[in-house]
């Protein structure tokens, strides 16, 4: 078997032996912090949830946090309320700072936890995104995690068009339409503006506390609004 491929077979199945020393060397580089890290499956898109926030409090319960406390996060979205129960967490337990590294990808929940910390540590390719909810839809033959905005916005355009239909036929947008439940289009939208609140509330406390919340709600405009794409290096404190 080929050296490389060995080498991948075990990152794929996070071999506790390959990962502990890379983890002791990260804690000596960020000045002997407790370091947390949290990993989705390889096989699977795992959300955030509630279970995830218990399980990081009983590690913090009962590790050293005196230095302060450093989360590796690799997280595809989740649950917004599970997100800010983390940041809570990790302010409190630390003894110091709470910072996050993204060695690959924090998306939607998993950002709104890096937004919370106080510093965010990132490579040249490391993603963030949007912080609108994800949820699981049927798309073809499969399941896929697809943003809230995105529903909101196929429901809305549909509306759109039928309530604004002059002439021609009707019934294709209303066969559209009825795939979607209003009550669950409205759930959706406030899940998204309380993904925004807490992003906002978060940083208010920690790394913008300077900041206005009018002006912290126009910084993070890249991570509230899909449609906007950064192209630059982004720095939280020089925006707003």
């Amino acid at each position: 078997m080929p050296k490389a491929f060995r080498e991948i077979q075990k990152e794929v199945m996070q071999d506790h032996s390959l990962r502990k020393p890379l983890l002791e060397k990260i804690k000596r580089l960020r000045n002997e912090r407790l370091v947390v890290s949290f990993f989705i499956s390889f096989q699977s898109q795992i959300p955030l949830s509630s279970d995830d926030a218990d399980m990081i409090e009983e590690v913090l319960f009962n590790s050293d946090t005196t230095n302060g406390i450093t989360l590796i996060l690799d997280a595809p979205g989740g649950d917004g309320l599970a997100a800010e129960r983390i940041i809570q967490l990790c302010k409190k337990y630390s003894k110091k700072d709470f910072e996050t590294i993204v060695p690959a990808r924090a998306k939607s929940a998993a950002t709104m936890v890096c937004l919370g910390s106080d510093t965010i540590l990132m490579g040249a390719t490391s993603e963030l995104g949007p912080i609108d909810p994800q949820i699981p839809m049927k798309l073809g033959d499969g399941w896929q995690w697809v943003g809230a905005h995105h529903v909101i916005r196929t429901y809305d355009d549909l509306m759109e068009k039928a309530i604004s239909l002059k002439e021609g036929h009707i019934e294709p947008l209303l066969q559209q339409l009825s795939q979607f439940n209003a009550t669950h289009i409205e759930i959706l939208r406030a899940a998204t503006s309380l993904s925004e609140s807490i992003a906002i509330s978060s940083l208010k406390r920690g790394m913008l506390s300077k900041k206005s919340e009018r002006n912290i709600k126009k910084s993070i405009r890249c991570f509230t609004d899909p449609d906007i794409t950064w192209t630059a290096p982004l720095r939280l404190d020089r925006l707003g």
